[in-house]
């Protein structure tokens, strides 16, 4: 193998992954308010460097299973309104702690960027047309995305 040939330029968005609510992917995963490492917003400064080193340039979310009952709204808001749901594609509790704003707030930090996976298996087009309209801040008769 030569790690100097070269055919053609790698687009840098082939580099992405996901962050699912499933298993310890976001909980205790990358958000874990009381741990040392946690920053100002409760994401681990271990945990980012770790993905800073695996060079990841994109990130889809909220994942991929845990999307098809997802309701975006639960996820904005002051944290103390959000409710607690039954994930269903994980039989798992979601607490809603970490949301849209948050992620998004965890990518402009990480310097990645957002792929925002949107609700087709219970929800609808009309739905995701308002997920779109809250990320852009167009949202009538609400600010939208901090």
């Amino acid at each position: 193998m030569d790690p100097t040939f070269s055919r053609a330029p790698v687009n840098p968005r082939i580099f992405g992954t996901f962050v699912e609510h499933m298993g310890r992917c976001v909980y205790t995963g990358i958000y874990e308010p009381d741990h040392v490492t946690a920053d100002e917003f409760g994401f681990r400064q271990d945990v980012a460097a770790l993905v800073r080193e695996l060079g990841a340039t994109l990130v889809r979310y909220p994942g991929g299973n845990f999307v098809s009952n997802y309701r975006w709204e639960d996820g904005v808001g002051p944290e103390a309104d959000r409710p607690v749901r039954l994930d269903y594609a994980w039989r798992s509790v979601e607490p809603n702690r970490v949301g849209t704003n948050e992620f998004l707030g965890w990518c402009q930090r990480m310097g990645i960027e957002p792929v925002l996976a949107v609700n087709l298996g219970t929800r609808g087009l009309a739905d995701a047309m308002d997920y779109l309209e809250y990320v852009n801040g167009r949202r009538a008769g609400d600010q939208g995305c901090p």
